[in-house]
């Protein structure tokens, strides 16, 4: 019985994952579903491989396994095999959803860094949560299991930190150093990448080292503990051996906050080829520009920079809207000669109607802007009631560089005249056109049930069999 929850809550885990997957199509996948299922899910096999470890002394089976004709030492390294297995087993049910990733995008730096370090990342946890496990004798799971939670957690916060003071140029202080006792930090600087700073360190060879003592040294200290320091009710062992444990311990934890490297003065990879947002952030700014459904008006949550957040547009097809060009001038002043030059980059296209383009100066529509959301005229004050142009456009986004969150760069310049002018004014805006590939939400919803299914298969066929 105890088999069918543990399929079902596999399952559960699983299906989880995979909602995340689907809805990480929605934006940038790699930032979302990545961190989850490449980082936090990994790290957690270190509370599970402590509770799965002092769970024996729990249920007293380890009673049996100190005077049954088996060998210790082939139970626990048994043990071992098995959380490692779980472990390979997660690292496989993950799959699917890279490789429908690859097969629309191809392999990015970060996905194939990602992909090599989570299964370091998941032996890493599991060596530490056996050490965890071993260290309590008690009667009660709850023990080791918080402590693994509590390691978790430091571990999982030591990332942000770490990249935080990177990022500042802290990286080789105190405070740096001490992120280095995370095993998620250690392998993210040993394979050479970064999530949001943009340095890493320069050499390797250190770190490689803290690595393996950080997991041997987790592995070997959990088989001696087990097997010469413990008997089945208590400690089995001399002062000597107490204090070999401490500093075995104290070891494992301070050698790579004082001998790992920390000289973060190589310039990181790019993580994918998305293209720089020139004069504006990736998911915000105020744009003078503005997109819309074909004849529909200026939408309500106008005028970010990203020109279409609720509304993305599929990659790799044409689709139609109404670029908006919200010009800083008021409706009591005429609007002569206006041109207009629309440009996109990053693999997008943007086709303008040339008639409507032609005619833009002569067909100008007016909007009322509420709260000082209006462009700034050349006085320094909003708009309240200015002209827009509206132009239609075509836009055909390709060469995608993830499934989600595309974010393509779009550029207009525009001139004008006004009563008085002796020069033409020029208005200069950019926005970006937000695109995501469309197929990807469907596939990433099939491919991620596989395995909760597989696991529900085995739930419902184990329960059958012990009703």
């Amino acid at each position: 019985m105890r088999g069918a929850y543990a399929w079902l809550g596999a399952a559960i885990i699983l299906l989880a994952l995979g909602a995340v997957a689907t809805v990480g199509t929605q934006d940038a996948w790699l930032d979302g579903y990545g961190i989850i299922a490449y980082f936090l899910v990994p790290l957690a096999f270190l509370p599970f491989a402590a509770g799965a470890v002092a769970s024996p002394r729990v249920n007293r089976f380890v009673e049996s396994l100190f005077t049954a004709p088996v060998e210790r030492s082939d139970w626990f390294f048994a043990k071992a095999l098995v959380l490692l297995t779980l472990a390979g087993a997660y690292y496989v049910a993950i799959l699917p959803m890279a490789l429908v990733y690859i097969a629309h995008i191809g392999m990015p730096f970060l996905l194939k860094e990602l992909l090599l370090w989570t299964p370091f990342l998941l032996v890493a946890s599991t060596a530490v949560g056996l050490l965890v496990g071993v260290l309590f004798i008690g009667r009660s799971i709850a023990p080791p299991a918080a402590t693994g939670v509590g390691i978790l957690l430091a571990y999982a916060g030591m990332a942000p930190l770490q990249e935080l003071l990177v990022s500042q140029g802290n990286g080789a202080t105190r405070t740096g150093s001490l992120t280095l006792s995370s095993p998620a930090v250690l392998l993210k600087n040993a394979f050479g990448f970064t999530l949001i700073t943009r340095s890493i360190p320069d050499a390797t060879a250190m770190t490689w080292v803290s690595i393996a003592v950080v997991v041997l040294g987790s592995f070997a200290l959990a088989a001696w503990v087990f097997l010469r320091a413990q008997g089945v009710e208590n400690w089995e062992t001399t002062r000597a051996k107490r204090w070999a444990i401490t500093f075995a311990i104290l070891a494992i934890f301070f050698f790579p906050i004082l001998f790992a490297d920390r000289n973060y003065d190589k310039a990181a990879p790019a993580a994918n080829n998305a293209p720089a947002l020139p004069g504006m952030g990736g998911r915000g700014g105020i744009s003078s520009l503005a997109l819309a459904q074909p004849g529909a008006a200026l939408p309500g949550r106008c005028c970010n920079a990203m020109l279409n957040r609720d509304e993305p547009i599929g990659t790799d097809k044409s689709t139609r809207r109404d670029l908006l060009i919200l010009l800083p001038v008021e409706t009591s002043q005429p609007v002569d000669n206006l041109d207009i030059h629309i440009s996109a980059g990053a693999g997008m296209t943007a086709v303008a109607d040339s008639a409507a383009l032609a005619a833009a100066g002569k067909s100008l529509e007016t909007h009322t802007y509420m709260n000082d959301q209006g462009p700034m005229a050349t006085d320094g004050h909003h708009v309240v009631t200015g002209w827009v142009a509206r132009v239609p456009l075509t836009l055909t986004p390709t060469n995608p560089w993830d499934i989600g969150g595309d974010r393509y760069p779009l550029a207009v310049a525009a001139t004008y005249r006004l009563d008085g002018d002796a020069k033409p004014r020029v208005l200069n805006a950019r926005g970006a056109v937000n695109a995501q590939v469309a197929s990807a939400i469907y596939e990433m919803g099939a491919v991620s049930f596989i395995f909760p299914a597989l696991c529900l298969f085995a739930a419902i066929r184990r329960w059958r069999l012990t009703r």
